[in-house]
C-alpha cells in the first residue's frame, strides 16, 4: 500500500510540515535553485521557505538548460547570490561582493524607487552546489552576498560542512532578518525546529 502524501508540502502525511507553517510577507524576493538530489530529500529545508514566504521561487535542476524560466528571473532586477568565495575557481572577472550590512545600507539609500533586489540560494550539499557553480558560469558572475552567522546551525538531523555552515532555511532567515526591519521571520526557525524534532523522533533512543 502506498503512503499517503500531503498535497501541499509533498511529504508523507506522518512527516507533514503544514501544521508548522506561518505565512509571512517578505519584500526581498528569494530564489532557490535546488539540485535534483534534494527534491525528495526528507531532511531538506527549502520547502519551509516556499510554503511560508509570499515572494519565493524554487527551481529544480543542475544546469540552466534544465530549468524553465530561471534565466528570465535572473534578468529582472539585481540578483545577489548567497554563496562563499570560490577561491581558485573564481569567475574570470571580479564580482561585486557585499555583506548583509552593506546591502541593507544600499537598499535604505535607494528607497522605494531603487532597483529590484533579489537573493538567490543554491540548495544542496556543498559538493553538489559547487558542481552547479562550475557547470554554470552565469552563477559565478552574479554579485555576491556574504553572511557572517552570529549563531551556529541548529541542523541536528543532517551533517554540516563546518561550524559556519547553515541550512537553507537558516540562511534565508539571516538574510531576510538582516534586510527587512518591519517583519519578524522567527516562524521560519520555529518551523525548522519542529522539523528537527519530527525527524529526531524516528531515531532510536540510546
Amino acid at each position: 500500500m502506498s503512503r499517503k502524501v500531503c498535497e501541499r508540502c509533498g511529504r508523507p502525511e506522518k512527516v507533514c510540515l503544514c501544521p508548522f507553517i506561518t505565512p509571512l510577507e517578505n519584500r526581498v524576493e528569494i530564489g532557490i535553485l535546488q539540485h535534483p538530489s534534494e527534491v525528495k530529500q526528507i531532511k531538506g529545508t527549502a520547502i519551509i521557505a516556499t510554503l511560508s514566504l509570499s515572494h519565493c521561487r524554487l527551481w529544480e535542476g543542475e544546469r540552466f538548460s534544465d530549468v524553465g524560466d530561471f534565466h528570465d528571473w535572473l534578468q529582472q532586477g539585481t540578483v545577489y547570490l548567497l554563496y562563499p568565495e570560490l577561491g581558485d575557481h573564481a569567475a574570470s572577472k571580479p564580482v561585486e561582493t557585499r555583506s548583509l550590512v552593506e546591502l541593507k545600507q544600499a537598499l535604505r539609500c535607494a528607497g522605494e524607487e531603487g532597483p529590484l533586489v533579489k537573493i538567490l540560494l543554491l540548495d544542496g550539499t556543498w559538493r553538489k552546489t559547487h558542481k552547479m557553480m562550475m557547470l554554470n558560469p552565469e552563477l559565478q558572475s552574479l554579485p555576491r552576498l556574504t553572511l557572517h552567522p552570529q549563531r551556529t546551525s541548529a541542523y541536528r538531523i543532517r551533517k554540516q560542512k563546518n561550524d559556519q555552515s547553515l541550512s537553507t532555511i537558516e540562511a534565508i532567515y539571516e538574510v531576510l532578518s538582516g534586510l527587512e526591519e518591519n517583519q519578524s521571520f522567527e516562524p521560519l526557525l520555529e518551523a525548522f525546529e519542529q522539523m528537527n524534532q519530527q525527524q529526531l523522533a524516528f531515531r532510536p533512543v540510546h
